[in-house]
């Protein structure tokens, strides 16, 4: 009846917490826990003591990462609800609980974890001065607060292997309790996860946000960026609707871009008739920095028209033509130099899923054109992540996005043979995870250059 009436009060709470929509950081090894919480006492079912609840208080120690020892103690004033042995009905007893624990943290997300322990429990009766000792294991759940304070929902159950012989005839019995308090690690943020943050109300978390300060109720993309109108064709022009000035300087700068394609394949068509390799190489070197020096101006130009341009559709397709241009700047780099690195600036998935967003594969065409004109070079795609959520995931996660991307240069022209991926997880951070600016950053999607 006693264990009944313990799962029928812990269970609504269980649920709860898994459905909670807040998933907390991992705890760091060296942190310290201090709580109180205020316990509810279910005695087996042969102590013939009411069921009270008492206030409690926890010290813990996180020796390692998520891994925690836990000491705690609880008062429970309760009394004899029945006669026992020597005692009668309505006998008053203060019970002190100690208990010991092993406890594992489990994060679910950013924000809540799922508790599991095991341990020791030692309570003293002292009206009886007896005591008992025995096994016992904890279930539970943490949420997240501001300024490293957190909720604690806890179930235990202790075997009481030798009960106390004064209180009880039993050979064995057991106790059960609710726990419900505040924790609070120095030190940790809590589970307020800035990734969260939308500054400007567009829908787009701040971390994935690539156009801060975006007006209020313009149409956004799933990078923050104001949407490109329907009737924009595939170089990202769009009918735009502006002031006859706007649509000269977006005229000029088109005009730019034609001119450095153009000028772009005829260097590519010239350094590939030349048949010595030295020379070929010598060539391309030449052609690069010309092209270069051509996509600068370019770029300044964009760069003009953005400051200048006021329509939001406008300044969405300036920048998508602006990306474009920085990554052709980039991918040039590459191409000349070995074992060099690019991040693929503006290359996103969508949360927790190996789904390029949109604005991703317009940077990834790019990317195709380029490895498609110099058939030699050989390029890894590394996927990174952040330190959030367990190992496992992360590796698979990294894995999935690198195969993504090397999947969608092949759909676009690149010979699949030159590409190799590999998922490197949080192993290779380029920023700090402890903030939420440094782990997007080292979420990303790198090539390397492995001829």
């Amino acid at each position: 009846m006693r264990l009944r009436t313990f799962l029928a009060a812990a269970l609504p709470l269980a649920a709860a917490a898994v459905l909670a929509p807040a998933p907390l950081a991992a705890q760091s090894a060296g942190n310290i826990e201090f709580g109180l919480f205020a316990r509810n006492h279910w005695f087996g079912d042969s102590y013939a003591l009411e069921t009270k609840a008492g206030p409690g208080a926890r010290l813990g120690f996180f020796p390692v990462r998520n891994l925690e020892i836990e000491a705690s103690a609880a008062w429970i004033p309760t009394f004899f609800s029945d006669s026992s042995k020597i005692f009668t009905p309505g006998t008053r007893m203060r019970v002190l609980g100690l208990f010991g624990r092993l406890i594992y943290n489990l994060p679910l997300g950013e924000h809540t974890a799922f508790l599991l322990g095991a341990g020791a429990s030692h309570y003293r009766y002292n009206e009886s001065r007896g005591n008992e000792t025995g096994p016992g294991g904890l279930v539970g759940f943490r949420f997240g607060l501001p300024g490293g304070v957190s909720i604690r929902v806890d179930g235990t159950f202790d075997y009481m292997s030798s009960p106390d012989s004064v209180l009880t005839t039993a050979d064995k019995d057991y106790h059960y309790g609710a726990q419900v308090g505040l924790s609070w690690i120095p030190g940790q943020r809590g589970g307020v996860s800035t990734a969260a943050m939308d500054s400007d109300g567009d829908g787009v978390p701040d971390d994935r946000d690539q156009c801060a300060n975006t007006p209020p109720g313009t149409p956004v993309n799933s990078s923050g960026c104001p949407r490109v109108a329907a009737g924009a064709d595939t170089t990202g022009r769009a009918n735009l609707n502006v002031t006859q000035v706007d649509s000269t300087r977006i005229r000029d700068s088109i005009r730019v871009a034609d001119s450095v394609r153009v000028a772009d394949s005829v260097r590519i068509a010239d350094s590939t008739r030349v048949a010595d390799s030295t020379a070929r190489v010598a060539a391309q070197r030449d052609s690069l920095a010309k092209a270069r020096a051509a996509d600068s101006a370019r770029i300044a130009a964009l760069e003009d028209s953005l400051r200048s341009v006021r329509g939001a559709t406008a300044r969405a397709a300036l920048r998508d033509s602006l990306a474009a241009a920085r990554m052709r700047d980039s991918l040039r780099v590459l191409i000349v130099t070995p074992k060099a690195r690019l991040t693929l600036q503006g290359v996103n998935f969508a949360t927790n899923t190996a789904t390029l967003t949109q604005s991703s594969q317009f940077i990834l065409d790019e990317v195709a054109k380029s490895l498609q004109a110099y058939p030699d070079v050989k390029v890894e795609v590394a996927g990174h992540t952040d330190n959030t959520g367990p190992r496992a995931l992360n590796e698979r996660l990294s894995q999935e996005r690198a195969d993504a991307v090397a999947n969608y240069l092949a759909e676009h022209g690149v010979d699949r043979s030159r590409m190799t991926t590999k998922g490197y997880a949080w192993d290779q951070p380029v920023a700090s995870n402890k903030t939420a600016a440094g782990r997007a950053k080292n979420r990303r999607t790198e090539l390397r250059r492995t001829d």
